[in-house]
């Protein structure tokens, strides 16, 4: 398992998500989206890096619907 770098774990994240499927990207879309609701409610300090995932997943998947348009 990889240890978590604060520094490193927005690039990391989003360089990762350029190696999953469309079904993956689907599912940390949806499952952090809802990660995130949740934490917001309770005040979770870890909401905002599940908001970040769902946005990454979102521009991951966005930039892949692209591509196939050109």
């Amino acid at each position: 398992m990889a240890t978590y770098n604060e520094e490193s774990w927005h690039s990391d994240t989003l360089e990762r998500f350029r190696t999953l499927s469309t079904s993956e990207l689907e599912y940390i879309r949806e499952d952090a989206y809802q990660a995130a609701k949740v934490g917001d409610a309770f005040g979770n300090p870890k909401a905002g890096q599940y908001w970040d995932e769902h946005h990454y997943a979102c521009m991951a998947l966005k930039e892949r619907s692209a591509s196939k348009k050109r």
